[in-house]
């Protein structure tokens, strides 16, 4: 049971963070008119896929995942 609860923790933490990135990303760089595409994909843009590629490799690259359990 403790490792579902750490499975659990580790992956809400690791899409928490990278949404919090995520946006703080679209809201500075996103605005920049050189990252706005005419190409879409069920709304989202190519800077999202790329903003969420980077949100992930930071999490993953400089943050340690603690098991709280």
């Amino acid at each position: 049971m403790k490792e579902i609860l750490n499975f659990v923790s580790i992956i809400s933490a690791f899409i928490f963070g990278v949404g919090f990135l995520y946006i703080i990303f679209d809201l500075t760089i996103g605005k920049i008119k050189i990252t706005q595409s005419k190409f879409e994909w069920n709304g989202l843009q190519i800077k999202d896929f790329i903003f969420l590629a980077i949100s992930a490799i930071i999490i993953l690259s400089f943050f340690d995942f603690v098991k709280p359990y």
